[in-house]
């Protein structure tokens, strides 16, 4: 949970409007580099990229960056944040150019598997449908977590995310949303509802943050760090960004007749595994609120680059917290065994057979679609 980040925005928030009505001189860059390399240690966080740093080329977006992102906000609230000198020298070594480059967020590398070690078996599957003509794309994410009170499959629950990425920018806001009322591949087609908001932020193409705010009535609220799973494929800071093939597979897919359920599939040829999490509900899970939320996820047996038809094992885990470190008894159990075909960059099938857990003796395939643009590279 993130403590005392009111107060830290209130003190950077009043140098904001001390500096906003008055000049300063232009800032030294040399000097600036000093700062931010060894007075400060910017580059701690930031020696692959400044992307939470944002548009901080300027004083007014730097001190911005301090406010919104509570890593910076806790760390330089009462030092560089009330430092108008500093400040300037900074943005000046930043605006440079020589400086690390900026993280992109309006990139399709930074789609995939992102989680925080300490609450392993719980996290987020990420796809961002990149638009960079435009300067403006957009973020989906599907949290798959548990209930704050621990137990069996029931307790299971899953959120989604959505908001803009905007070039430039130092992080996206998005809504999160619930989806209850759907029963295990078959209709009726669920609706979403906004219970809560959340900003997300990376500092590198393999660390981020999302900080999240729930509306629902629970009053929680806190900050996760997030960590790639697997190797990073495509993120870079250099334009245009390199693609891959296998790569380009990885992001949101359903089945048009149960929308309100579906998987999300990252294919990592680097790291020469494939990670699905399959969001769903319990075969009666329609009467039973969030109750019957149902979440899977699915790794291969065998996989190697160029793959289109992958062979994978079924797992569920129950025993988790929400946002919470691993109990001890959290578990993950192999329930079935499936298969992820591929037909093309905007079809594809998955094949299932459950042979223990809440949906022991259930079997089909389900055809799927892409959700959103195919990625570039995608072949």
């Amino acid at each position: 949970m993130n403590r005392g980040r009111a107060s830290a925005n209130g003190v950077i928030l009043a140098f904001v409007l001390v500096w906003s009505s008055g000049a300063h001189s232009a800032g030294d860059a040399a000097r600036g580099k000093t700062l931010f390399e060894v007075t400060y240690k910017c580059n701690a966080c930031h020696d692959k990229g400044l992307g939470a740093i944002g548009l901080a080329g300027t004083v007014q977006g730097l001190t911005l960056a301090l406010s919104e992102v509570p890593q910076m906000s806790t760390k330089y609230a009462d030092t560089l944040a009330m430092n108008g000198t500093d400040l300037a020298d900074v943005a000046a070594y930043i605006a440079s150019g020589s400086a690390p480059p900026r993280l992109d967020l309006n990139q399709h590398g930074l789609t995939g598997s992102w989680y925080e070690p300490a609450t392993s078996g719980q996290g987020f599957e990420i796809e961002v449908f990149a638009n960079p003509s435009s300067g403006t794309g957009s973020a989906f994410v599907s949290w798959f977590t548990y209930d704050s009170v621990s137990g069996g499959a029931e307790r299971q629950r899953w959120y989604t995310a959505q908001g803009q990425v905007v070039t430039g920018q130092a992080s996206a806001s998005l809504t999160i949303y619930q989806n209850v009322g759907g029963n295990f591949n078959a209709l009726p087609v669920t609706n979403s509802q906004a219970v809560g908001s959340a900003t997300l932020s990376f500092d590198t193409c393999t660390s981020g943050q999302l900080v999240y705010n729930f509306t629902d009535g629970t009053g929680r609220a806190g900050t996760i760090p997030l960590t790639r799973l697997t190797q990073n494929m495509t993120c870079s800071t250099a334009s245009p960004h390199p693609t891959d093939a296998d790569f380009a597979l990885s992001g949101n897919w359903y089945a048009v007749a149960t929308s309100g359920q579906g998987m999300t599939v990252e294919v990592n040829p680097k790291s020469g595994t494939v990670f699905a999490t399959w969001y769903t509900y319990s075969p009666n899970g329609a009467a039973a609120g969030v109750a019957g939320q149902r979440w899977y996820t699915a790794q291969p047996t065998t996989f190697a680059p160029g793959m289109r038809s992958i062979p994978v094992t079924i797992y569920e885990t129950t025993g988790g917290l929400f946002d919470t470190p691993t109990p001890s008894g959290q578990k993950s159990v192999a329930v079935g065994t499936g298969t992820m075909a591929f037909q093309s960059c905007t079809a594809a099938t998955f094949s299932y057979n459950f042979t223990a857990g809440t949906n022991i003796g259930l079997s089909g395939v389900i055809s799927l679609g892409r959700v959103g643009p195919v990625p570039a590279g995608c072949t």
